[in-house]
């Protein structure tokens, strides 16, 4: 119990005296999502042009992820409290409403940045939240949906809404808003022809380096009950 008590009053302090810029570069992606699931509908939407239409796709989806240490989702300090620490693990839901015609629309959601709570195993998937916020934007899927390049974009804020005090208890803290951009890698496999094909559990997944060219292959840890992950890579403005 004393142990969990410095550690949360070590949080407590860190986080909320986190400065909105001014953290580490490591030269990777601030933080790194993964769709585990997703549910998408589709629906026809007035685009305000005499009585015209436009599919609109819905998704919903959980991530979950890592900061890497020294960015505002896991600031160094957190290395005094829980000296193990080399990332901190981040949970997410997010919602999209995407226009087939353009590949462009809104997102938002909310996330928690995670520890081990008390009881768990030490291998047991982190569920108490330490930090907690929303993020909002604008995601572009139109080299995807439009080019059949499986890449994306997403601009937009993260705001830190809440923060765990010296027991544990989320509170309410100064909305701390924190701009990034990011990039969706959604996984393909290659056919016997050599084009880019949908994947699935069966055969070899990659992701799309920027540059169009490169294979990034999909790795193990990227498996959600053994299907390729959607990657989405957030860097915050610096």
């Amino acid at each position: 119990m004393t142990k969990r008590f410095l550690i949360f009053a070590g949080l407590a302090a860190s986080l909320l005296v986190l400065p909105p810029a001014g953290y580490a570069q490591t030269g990777t992606a601030d933080v790194t999502l993964h769709e585990i699931s997703e549910r998408v509908t589709f629906h026809p939407k007035g685009d305000g042009d005499a009585g015209a239409f436009v599919i609109v796709r819905n998704a919903i989806s959980p991530l979950l992820g890592f900061a890497a240490l020294g960015t505002p989702l896991c600031p160094s300090s957190l290395m005094v409290t829980v000296p193990q620490m080399n990332s901190c693990t981040v949970t997410a839901i997010g919602w999209d409403s995407v226009s087939t015609a353009t590949g462009i629309g809104p997102v938002q959601g909310i996330f928690d940045v995670v520890i081990n709570a008390p009881g768990n195993s030490s291998v047991h998937i982190p569920d108490l939240p330490v930090i907690s916020g929303k993020f909002a934007g604008t995601v572009d899927l139109s080299p995807a949906i439009l080019l059949g390049v499986p890449l994306g974009s997403i601009t937009g804020t993260f705001t830190i809404t809440k923060v765990a005090d010296a027991t544990g208890r989320l509170v309410y803290v100064t909305p701390s808003p924190l701009p990034f951009t990011g990039t969706f890698r959604l996984p393909f496999a290659i056919s016997p022809t050599g084009s880019a094909v949908k994947s699935d559990k069966t055969q070899a997944a990659y992701y799309l380096a920027d540059d169009r060219q490169t294979l990034i292959p999909v790795e193990w840890h990227q498996l959600s009950m053994g299907f390729p992950t959607v990657r989405l890579e957030v860097n915050f403005s610096h």
